[in-house]
This record gives structure tokens, C-alpha cells and sequence, in this order.
């Protein structure tokens, strides 16, 4: 009777646990193609096999799971039981599957998507749910870049459909969270079911995999009446190149989830353990995701404004001007006012990331968030033209001395696209963040000295001695953070004796887990500020 009892105990634990735990509801108002009012989940009288039933959700939502001691990849999982569409088996793979990821220090989230019979709606629900973790990134200390789903069977299918739908919206747009991207960064499947309705058992149609859909973990078991899913899965995402690991057990039938009794739901726990440890930690992932939503197409103005109507800023410095931030689909929105220029120098609609000067690691930057804050508080027939030049690991010594660093020609390159500027329109103002580079002992002491005899130069190729210049203060996360103070003193110092330099504090911005480049929402956050530091900066002042 002992071990029943440890299992009851367990189940009502669960049951206990769920529901004193933290719920996103996903849909504010009303949940898209629902035609029953919002209520709660309905449990089924059948608890065979100690198994919480839950049907007839109209009202789907996130459980959230935090874990008693966070480990440091902040990533998240967002967990889909299975059921057939039918029910959801929501604590044998659901809550029990949170519970022993907040064991491994990951934050996870038990979704309850619609049943029965609504794969679209479900479809709808586990977008929303990606995008909801996302907008929550700040809130629950986790990285937008790492959040993954899980799924069982039923759930399994609907995350690998989540994994290669993203680029369609199953549902149209209601709120910010919506400008949010709904691809999991990472995709596991354990004992999945439907992958393989294709012509001849092949993948299933609806599964749309292409180079840039995301690491999978599968898992199943040869005597599984759906063991034919992992192998088509995992067949179809190794030919076009995506890293996938299959792990396939002779028997184990389908539906033990991860509790005891079953060698498959050991096996399966010990294997994913590592996979996702080494998945989340990895600079692999940040690399294999960092083009993800890149621009696909250039787009070109309809027509370019008069050159009274458009205002220049030269982006300048390295790193962080130039971005490494982590570019969203909110981040390529165009707009017919803000515009940039190509690598060929052809004026284009301004889409993230802007620079292109390091391919292989340019990513998002404060400028496009600077020109669309400052669209609102500029006359509405002015234009902005962004104008790149930071190349990343520059030294301000190399900018002086006009030195080519990473096949740049840093101060000519500047001056030469200060004269393509001026042929659009009128240089504004200069965006200025650098200082990294030069945070050490022996470069501190002449920090100034550079920064003067630089502005000094950037002012002149403009022809206006009292051109704005806006500078950013480096991060506070650096792991050297007096070398780093030191540089942000020096900034501050040399801009309070120039009326015409204002400094943007990013004492409270994040870096992106590098203690080197600030994140992406720490980008468009000093892009805001930069506007609001020009526009202050700008203003008349009293006599």
C-alpha cells in the first residue's frame, strides 16, 4: 500500500500546487474564433491512472511554475500536455513536468490550450503563450531569446507546429504583446503524436521546416503506436540542417510522462536534463538564432523628401553603437519617414538592424527606436536619415589616429558619409556610445583629451561647431565596473563644459547575459533617451 499512497500523495500535491500558483489568462478580451463564453476548465470523472483530466476550456491560460533556486540561464519552458485534443493530461504532463524543471533552477509555464476539437484555437493559444512568456521576460528575470516549449503527444504536436508557424499569425494582432515574436527558441517532444500524416506516412503538411526553424529535443519509443512521429520529425528537420537530437527506445509504449515504473520515463528525463543545460548555455544558440528575424527585403521610399525636410544623424563609436542586441519583428517595421542608407550607400526605408560593416555579428541598435521616439515631437514634415559608421571594438585612439579597424577607415568612413549626408540633408546631431575599449588604466588618463580633439574634428567635416552630440554612459553589469565608472566620469565631466553635448544614463539597463552590449530592450530604451536628450537639448534657452 505504500508506494499507492506516495502516489496519491503526489497527485494531490500537484493538484494542490497548481492551484495556488501565479495564472496568465492569454486573451484579455475575447479569445479569437471562441463561440462559448469564457469559464472555467471542466474535469472529466475519469482520474484512471491518478491522471487530472481537464475538457471544454474556453478561457486558456499559463500556469506559472517559478523555481526556489533559479539557475543562471533564464530560460524558460513553456509546457503543453497531451490528450488528443481532446483533454489535457494536466499533471502527468503537465504540472509534474514543471515541477521537476523548477528542480533543474527553469522557470516553466503549464499551458492549457483549448480541447476538445480546436487545433486552430490551440494553434492561436500557444502563439500567444510564447509571446506572453516574452512580455514577461523582465518580470520573471528570464532572457526573450530562451524561451522553449515542451510538449506531450498531443502537445508535442502542437509545439512542433508552434516551432515552424511562427511566421504566419494564427490570429490577428490585439495588443503590443502581438509585435512579439512567437517562435520558441528551442522545441522538445516527448512521445509525440500526428508529425507523420504526410503522403506514405511522411511529416505532416501543416509542418512548414525550413533553416531557421529551432533546435529540437525528440524523444519517443519504437512501440509506441505513434513511434513513426520522432523518426519523420527528426528526418525532416536534419535535411534542411536544423541540429536535432532523436533519441529512440526499443519499448515504452506512450503516455507515462516522467513517472517511475517505466524505463522510457527515466531515460527520457536523464537525456533532455543535459540536452537543455547545454542548449541554454551555449553561445551556439545565440549564434544560430541571431539572423532569425532579420529584414528579408529592402525596401526603397516611395519618394525621398525635399533635402529641407530631412534631418541627418550620424551613428557613431563601436559595439553598442554599432548593435549586438537581438533584432524582434517589432524591430523591422518601416516607416516612409525614417530612413538609412545600404552598404552601397543607397538610401533605404531604416530597418534593424542598420549596420552593416560586421556581418557576422551586427544585430540591434539604438537608432531606429531614436528616430521613431523622435517622430513624435518634430514637425510632420521632416524626415530622419540614420546615417551608420561604428564599427565594434573601436578605440577612440583608432578614431583620432584614423586607423582601419575591422577593414574600416574609421574617421574617413565617417567624413565620407557626412558628405553623402549633406547631399539628403542636414546633419542634426551625433550619436555617440563608446568607451569599452578604452576602460583600463592606461587609456582612462587620455580619455578626454581624445573625446575633445574628436568632437572637435566630427563638428568640423559637418561645418557646424555647435552640433549636437549625444553620448550614452557605458553599462553598469561590466564585470570591470571601476575601469567602466571611470570612463562614464570622464564622459560626464567632458560634457558638462559643452553646452551643446548631453550624456544618456544607462545605469539601469541590462546587458544581454555578456556583461558587454546591452540587450535589446535595453537598446530601444537609450534610443528613447536620445531622443528625449535631443529634443531637451535643442529647446531655446532662457537668458
Amino acid at each position: 500500500m505504500k508506494p499507492i499512497f506516495i502516489v496519491i500523495s503526489i497527485f494531490f500535491s500537484c493538484l494542490i500546487s497548481a492551484q495556488t500558483k501565479e495564472v496568465l489568462f492569454l486573451w484579455p478580451n475575447e479569445v479569437p474564433g471562441e463561440t462559448e463564453p469564457k469559464h472555467e476548465p471542466v474535469q472529466t470523472d475519469n482520474t484512471s491512472g491518478d491522471v487530472i483530466r481537464l475538457t471544454n476550456i474556453t478561457n486558456p491560460s499559463l500556469t506559472v511554475f517559478k523555481p526556489e533556486k533559479p539557475n543562471n540561464s533564464k530560460a524558460a519552458v513553456i509546457v503543453s500536455p497531451g490528450g488528443g485534443y481532446s483533454i489535457l493530461a494536466v499533471n502527468k504532463e503537465g504540472y509534474e513536468i514543471a515541477e521537476w524543471l523548477n528542480t533543474l533552477g527553469y522557470t516553466a509555464f503549464v499551458l492549457q490550450y483549448r480541447v476538445p476539437k480546436k487545433r486552430k484555437g490551440a494553434l492561436q493559444d500557444i502563439q500567444r503563450a510564447i509571446r506572453t512568456v516574452r512580455s514577461k521576460a523582465s518580470v520573471y528575470n528570464l532572457n526573450p531569446q530562451k524561451i522553449g516549449v515542451l510538449g506531450f503527444s498531443a502537445g508535442g504536436h502542437l509545439s512542433a507546429l508552434a516551432s515552424t508557424s511562427y511566421k504566419k499569425d494564427a490570429y490577428p494582432k490585439i495588443d503590443a504583446i502581438d509585435e512579439l515574436s512567437s517562435r520558441p527558441n528551442f522545441s522538445m517532444l516527448v512521445y509525440p503524436a500526428y508529425l507523420d500524416k504526410g503522403e506514405n506516412k511522411s511529416i505532416s503538411p501543416e509542418l512548414e521546416i525550413n533553416q531557421n526553424t529551432p533546435p529540437f529535443f525528440i524523444f519517443g519509443t519504437m512501440d509506441d503506436r505513434y513511434g513513426n512521429s520522432p523518426l519523420v520529425m527528426a528526418t525532416a528537420l536534419r535535411n534542411k540542417k536544423v541540429p536535432v537530437a532523436l533519441h529512440m527506445l526499443s519499448e515504452g509504449g506512450h503516455g507515462y510522462g516522467l513517472r517511475k515504473g517505466n524505463i522510457a520515463a527515466k531515460t527520457w528525463l536523464d537525456l533532455a536534463e543535459i540536452w537543455l543545460n547545454k542548449m541554454v548555455k551555449s553561445r551556439a544558440l545565440a549564434k544560430y538564432e541571431r539572423t532569425i528575424n532579420f529584414p528579408q527585403v529592402i525596401e526603397f521610399p516611395k519618394r525621398i523628401p525635399k533635402k529641407k525636410d530631412v534631418w541627418v544623424f550620424m551613428m557613431a563609436g563601436q559595439s553598442n553603437m554599432a548593435g549586438r542586441g537581438f533584432v524582434e519583428p517589432q524591430d523591422t517595421i518601416p516607416s516612409e519617414r525614417i530612413l538609412t542608407i545600404n552598404k552601397e550607400n543607397d538610401i533605404i526605408l531604416a530597418k534593424e538592424p542598420l549596420h552593416f560593416y560586421e556581418p557576422k555579428m551586427g544585430g540591434l541598435d539604438s537608432g531606429l527606436s531614436f528616430a521613431k521616439s523622435l517622430l513624435k515631437d518634430i514637425p510632420k514634415n521632416v524626415s530622419i536619415l540614420l546615417i551608420p559608421t561604428a564599427v565594434g571594438g573601436s578605440s577612440i585612439n583608432k578614431w583620432v589616429n584614423d586607423s582601419v579597424h575591422r577593414d574600416v577607415k574609421l574617421l574617413s568612413n565617417f567624413k565620407e558619409k557626412v558628405v553623402l549626408a549633406k547631399k539628403y540633408g542636414t546633419v542634426k546631431g551625433i550619436l555617440w556610445h563608446q568607451g569599452e575599449s578604452d576602460a583600463n588604466k592606461k587609456k582612462i588618463p587620455k580619455y578626454n583629451k581624445n573625446l575633445a580633439i574628436l568632437f572637435k574634428t566630427f563638428r568640423k567635416s559637418v561645418g557646424n561647431k555647435t552640433l549636437p552630440i549625444l553620448m550614452g554612459e557605458l553599462g553598469s553589469y561590466s564585470k570591470k565596473k571601476e575601469s567602466w565608472i571611470a570612463i562614464n566620469n570622464a564622459i560626464n565631466k567632458y560634457a558638462s563644459k559643452d553646452r551643446y553635448i548631453s550624456v544618456v544614463k544607462t545605469s539601469d539597463l541590462k546587458d544581454k547575459g555578456d556583461k558587454l552590449h546591452f540587450n535589446s530592450e535595453g537598446q530601444r530604451m537609450m534610443g528613447k533617451r536620445f531622443a528625449e536628450a535631443y529634443i531637451e537639448l535643442i529647446k531655446p534657452k532662457n537668458k
